[in-house]
């Protein structure tokens, strides 16, 4: 561990201490304090992450945790306690490009403008010899959808000719319409880089949870997938076409941060709840590449660890799945 980092992290450490996150209502205050566990298992990997980010982007550090204090000060919202988790998805990826071991010299560019445009993705990484890449992380807010999950015997995760009323009124709908404007608001924020560098890439990060077939389904079902002809997402009867976004990963992770905040043991493997993993480890960061956008470079696919979804179809959640049907639900008619 550098010893700038190691300084940086516990200089950050004592300022958490002293702010907001510790002396007013906040959700973190137990995982912040010295006399809990969640000091080590939350704390600690927290303020090493911005300290790591901070390294390559000096005042990171400093603007991540002005924002996570700023989620407190209202009792047990659950407003606030979306903010954070959406927030250390966020970090998970920009911490751990900043700390991966890159091949060459290598910039970072924190939330950077082009042109006139006004909307910034998190970072844009520029690599010596192999050109900038930016990098567009997202959390879908799953709170409610994961209730409907647990309770409905039926799912749809694509829009089919199947309609809901057939299957019952206990029927989960696709979580789809976040993908979508996921990939909206990550086309207009690199298109103004491309315009500028034609050889720019882009990667738009969707954090979910455990349940990955969701998003991936949104993107590739051949019914209404966001990346087919058939797509939902139409104007003037066409389907709309994202080419500044280059490709989607998923990661299957907010799951974990739920469960790291809560104090409960992590699954894979995971150290803590901002381990990314390692390069070959479960889960597999899926790529899915955009059929209107340009190939990624190796260096940048290594970086992110990402696996291209054709080398993952043998696995069913790696597949497109439009319905599926729970067993043991709490409205399962069969129990």
């Amino acid at each position: 561990m550098p010893t700038s980092i190691a300084s940086r992290a516990a200089k950050l450490m004592q300022a958490v201490q002293s702010g907001p996150i510790r002396t007013r209502w906040h959700w973190l205050d137990y995982n912040f304090n010295p006399r809990t566990r969640g000091f080590v298992t939350v704390a600690g990997p927290t303020v090493m992450a911005l300290a790591a980010g901070d390294a390559v982007m000096p005042g990171f550090a400093a603007e991540q945790l002005k924002r996570l204090e700023s989620f407190g000060g209202v009792e047990k919202s659950r407003g606030h306690y979306q903010q954070i988790l959406a927030w250390y998805c966020e970090v998970l990826v920009v911490a751990h490009l900043a700390a991966y071991a890159w091949p060459a010299p290598v910039a970072f560019e924190m939330e950077p403008t082009a042109g006139d445009a006004k909307a910034n993705p998190e970072v844009v990484i520029k690599l010596d010899g192999v050109g900038a890449l930016g990098v567009e992380v997202k959390a879908a807010d799953l709170s409610t959808h994961l209730k409907h999950r647990a309770s409905n015997p039926w799912q749809l995760n694509a829009r089919t000719t199947v309609s809901p009323q057939s299957l019952g009124k206990a029927v989960t709908l696709p979580r789809d319409n976040p993908v979508k404007d996921f990939l909206v608001s990550a086309d207009n924020k690199f298109a103004a880089f491309r315009a500028l560098d034609p050889d720019f890439r882009s990667v738009l990060v969707i954090v979910w949870d455990d349940f990955v077939n969701e998003p991936l389904t949104a993107l590739t079902s051949p019914a209404s997938g966001l990346f087919t002809a058939n797509s939902f997402h139409r104007v003037d009867g066409r389907a709309v076409e994202y080419p500044n976004v280059d490709a989607v990963l998923l990661v299957r992770h907010q799951h974990q941060v739920v469960e790291g905040l809560a104090g409960q043991p992590l699954i894979d493997e995971r150290a803590h709840l901002l381990d990314y993993g390692q390069p070959g480890s479960f889960p597999p960061h899926a790529l899915v590449t955009n059929p209107a956008g340009r190939p990624l470079p190796a260096e940048f696919l290594a970086a992110l660890h990402a696996v291209p979804l054709q080398a993952l179809n043998a696995a069913a959640e790696y597949n497109p799945g439009e319905i599926v049907m729970w067993a043991g639900t709490a409205d399962d008619p069969t129990d």
